[in-house]
């Protein structure tokens, strides 16, 4: 089953909508802190935005990078998707991990679905990224 539905230049399309939402994302946080307001009151991006705006953006990010790991290499070979499938594999087994040792060391943790499937996408482009390394 091949899932790549895009083809390679939706890399590119996927990391311009990452990195562009990463700033309005961000953005508020980052001049919170600037500005030497820690407490996060400001919300800068949010009023130029406005509420509906601001959290349809608050999911371009996981968007960028679906686009970005649903888009196919350069050469798309058996191999390529061998690595894939590994990756996919070990990220998986990363996260249940983590997810069991935050289990074990606070019950009640409370974590969004956003930061796990953003920490899932970053994840498995990383250890993509060092097998395909390895290999070449």
């Amino acid at each position: 089953m091949d899932v790549q539905i895009l083809p390679n230049w939706g890399k590119r399309l996927g990391l311009f909508v990452f990195f562009i939402s990463l700033f309005f994302v961000a953005g508020d946080g980052f001049l919170d802190g600037f500005n030497d307001s820690p407490d996060g009151k400001h919300h800068y991006f949010e009023d130029l935005l406005g509420t509906t705006l601001f959290y349809f953006v608050n999911v371009l990010p996981v968007i960028g990078l679906l686009i970005y790991m649903l888009s196919k290499e350069k050469v798309e070979d058996d191999f390529i998707r061998l690595i894939r499938l590994q990756s996919y594999q070990t990220t998986v087994i990363i996260l249940l991990i983590i997810a069991l040792a935050i289990y074990l060391f606070d019950v009640y943790y409370e974590v969004s679905l956003d930061m796990v499937l953003s920490l899932f996408m970053i994840l498995f482009l990383v250890i993509f990224y060092f097998k395909k390394e390895a290999h070449s």
